[in-house]
């Protein structure tokens, strides 16, 4: 009776760990942390391991041109009540979504085997010699591409007909050749991103 008791403790143990371990990574849920994420790592535990509030700051495309910087940067209100710019940081999360420091601030629009998300940029702009270089009314506007982060590995690829025969659908050989078969596949980059995280679950 004695050895029945113990290996019931033993078993329960077991299960009461692995169900605490369910569902705290990015993949297993939906319930994001609020906070700074300084690593991949950390973004793909949803541990954060700043948090306070934070605020985004957003330029304006002329002032993005003119000062060779990001759409948007990250601050934080320390102690005093002052904003402090965050450095070194992998993203973050406002506990709603998550966003990935990549030029920018760019929210992850879908999070699977592949995280999908779009990279705002702006294109460069010859100097107006009458303003001694600043641009104003001529500058152009953004434009926009998309980039898949690898969950397993935290490679970042552009979403581009060679990256998804080279590097993101051959570990899914059915569904590569699909994606080969399909003469509108350079329009369907995205559904096959859809496709190949319904069919594949990442490891690490």
């Amino acid at each position: 009776m004695r050895q029945l008791v113990l290996l019931f403790m033993f078993c329960t143990a077991i299960a009461h760990n692995i169900s605490a371990q369910v569902g705290n990574t990015v993949y297993d849920t939906r319930q994001y942390k609020k906070g700074v994420y300084k690593t991949f790592q950390e973004f793909r535990a949803n541990n954060p391991s700043v948090t306070g509030t934070l605020v985004v700051k957003n330029r304006t495309p002329a002032a993005q041109v003119y000062l060779l910087s990001a759409p948007n940067e990250l601050r934080i209100i320390d102690s005093t009540g002052q904003e402090q710019k965050v450095r070194k940081f992998w993203g973050y999360s406002d506990g709603v979504s998550i966003y990935i420091k990549d030029n920018g601030l760019n929210k992850l629009e879908e999070i699977g085997y592949y995280c999908l998300y779009r990279i705002n940029a702006i294109t460069s702009a010859p100097a107006n010699r009458a303003t001694e270089g600043m641009v104003f009314n001529n500058t152009p506007p953004p434009t926009a591409d998309k980039r898949v982060l690898n969950l397993a590995t935290g490679d970042v690829y552009d979403l581009t007909l060679f990256n998804m025969r080279r590097y993101i659908l051959p570990n899914d050989t059915a569904l590569l050749r699909e994606f080969n078969d399909d003469k509108q596949n350079k329009n369907k980059l995205v559904y096959y991103i859809q496709k190949f995280n319904q069919r594949n679950t990442p490891t690490w």
